[in-house]
């Protein structure tokens, strides 16, 4: 019951650093970096190195789709401790928005739960994934539940069209939602 209730108080606190975050409004340049985003960007490079075996996302000048590590970043500031790569045999990091879904699905964890079973309604402070939101495939977004209300829930994202904000969504565009129960 103790740690619920710690995970419960972490994910209010999620959903406020994602607001505050979010209303930020912050722009990455043509590359997908920049000073503005770095400290978003900063999260999986070290990861994405070692995971690729290569040196190039040392290189700040070099960005890459950033929403996921928006998302990290606020997790990491709300005091979850999960490490860019949870799943050592996965394929991705969590930089890469299926990799969050390949996590949660797992058997072990207890924290997926798909659009359609509405027994669990998004909660502020859950990460919800979506599909066909910013290209035209499934799990292409990944965003951070601020309120969710009816059809609609209230989001802070990082890259919608290379910028961070706050945005209303419909259910219909939601793939599943991911309440962090422990970490």
């Amino acid at each position: 019951m103790k740690q619920d209730n710690v995970c419960k108080e972490k994910r209010r606190l999620l959903a406020r650093i994602a607001r505050e975050e979010g209303g930020l409004e912050l722009y990455g340049n043509e590359d997908m970096a920049g000073e503005a985003i770095e400290k978003y960007l900063a999260v999986f490079r070290e990861a994405m190195n070692k995971n690729g075996n290569y040196d190039k996302y040392a290189d700040t000048s070099i960005g890459y789709h950033w929403c996921s590590a928006f998302v990290y970043y606020c997790c990491l500031r709300a005091g979850f401790t999960f490490p860019p790569k949870p799943v050592p045999e996965h394929r991705w990091t969590l930089a890469a928005v299926p990799a969050w879904y390949e996590w949660a699905v797992l058997p072990e964890n207890d924290f997926y739960f798909p659009v359609d079973d509405l027994q669990q309604f998004p909660e502020a402070g859950d990460i919800v994934i979506f599909n066909h939101l910013i290209e035209d495939k499934d799990m292409d977004h990944v965003g951070i539940v601020l309120a969710a209300d009816g059809d609609t829930i209230t989001t802070a994202e990082g890259n919608f069209h290379n910028r961070s904000g706050i945005f209303q969504r419909q259910l219909e565009k939601i793939n599943c939602f991911i309440r962090l129960s422990r970490f």
